[in-house]
């Protein structure tokens, strides 16, 4: 019985976050969709390079094993286990699938807030959530850490930027918050990462040129 409350939990504090972010990025998407749209070139990167290596685990299953979670692997020395279970997929095609469309959703919309600064808001985040996930969940892995950086980027934007966004809006982003500080409590890899980026993203606006261009 308790399993099964552990897994109601996540479930809804993950269902938060997703939501919350995606009423976050319709808002968003819309006071843009007025603008001429750049080629989020950043985006494309990222998502293209985890598509690849993603897809090479298909191909050869030793990738898979090479670059996802392994405490002793990392422990022995290969450091690059750090990084790389942001690139691979454990759960297989429906995993990669999901985190493909989540990324394509709120990465390029990130980039359009922050511009550069989205390498740090995803893998700064992505990185910290894969050491909790060492000790959480030590052999899994999955791009959701980096992406969930970037929703607590939009979370925070929309708390920055409140007098410009509805109450709806701003309810959405809440929800998503709340959903991450439940998971860090609960022990699950998605909430750290969401909370830092959250944090990350707001010093990079109040450190911001003030005299920027005001949104949208």
């Amino acid at each position: 019985m308790s399993e099964k409350i552990e897994i109601i939990r996540r479930l809804l504090g993950v269902l938060l976050v997703v939501v919350g972010s995606l009423g976050c990025a319709l808002r968003l998407y819309r006071s843009f969709s007025s603008r001429t749209k750049a080629v989020p070139v950043i985006s494309v990167i990222i998502i293209g390079s985890t598509a690849l290596v993603t897809g090479l685990q298909f191909v050869f299953p030793e990738v898979l094993t090479a670059l996802r979670r392994n405490r002793e692997a990392l422990l022995a020395g290969e450091w690059w286990r750090i990084m790389t279970p942001l690139f691979v997929h454990a759960y297989g095609w429906w995993h990669a699938c999901v985190n493909c469309v989540m990324a394509i959703i709120f990465c390029p919309l990130a980039e359009r807030l922050y511009g550069k600064k989205l390498w740090a808001l995803y893998f700064i985040p992505g990185v910290v959530g894969e050491i909790f996930g060492y000790f959480w969940e030590p052999d899994n892995a999955g791009a959701s850490l980096g992406i969930t950086g970037v929703m607590g980027g939009l979370f925070a934007f929309v708390f920055l930027h409140r007098r410009e966004f509805s109450g709806a809006t701003q309810l959405f982003a809440m929800c998503g918050t709340a959903g991450a500080v439940m998971l860090c409590f609960w022990r699950d890899i998605h909430g750290p990462p969401t909370v830092l980026g959250i944090l990350l993203a707001g010093i990079m606006m109040i450190l911001e040129d003030p005299k920027r261009e005001r949104f949208p």
